[in-house]
């Protein structure tokens, strides 16, 4: 279905508001992206709490657009392996994680530091 055939069935009402919308969306996308930036140049620079590296590798996995017949061609890992990477209660092994940052280009830094007291 196209765009505008898609939009045949808004009224003008509904056209307007979500011109609006994308037009607000627009304006904050700069400020989006900059606090985007500026936590992904924070992670690079103090590391990713572990609690936080699996999405840090699963969101590269999504910018890069890779599929999972990818992630596991690209890094030896199987199905279910792959999957220990996802869901609210994944708990993948550092060895799991190694290759899926591998088959990113990437790689996994573990670094012991002090504890500042700061939540992840």
């Amino acid at each position: 279905m196209s765009t505008s055939k898609h939009a045949d069935w808004l009224t003008p009402e509904r056209r307007a508001e979500h011109a609006r919308i994308r037009e607000e969306i627009k304006a904050e996308l700069p400020e989006i992206r900059e606090h985007a930036r500026n936590k992904h140049e924070k992670h690079m620079r103090e590391g990713t709490p572990p609690s936080k590296a699996r999405w840090v590798l699963t969101s590269e996995r999504h910018r890069q657009g890779l599929s999972d017949e990818d992630m596991m061609a690209r890094s030896g890992l199987d199905a279910t392996a792959l999957a220990s990477m996802y869901g609210l209660d994944a708990r993948p092994t550092i060895e799991t994680m190694e290759a899926y940052a591998r088959a990113l280009g990437k790689k996994l830094l573990i670094v012991l530091a002090e504890d500042g007291g700061e939540k992840d």
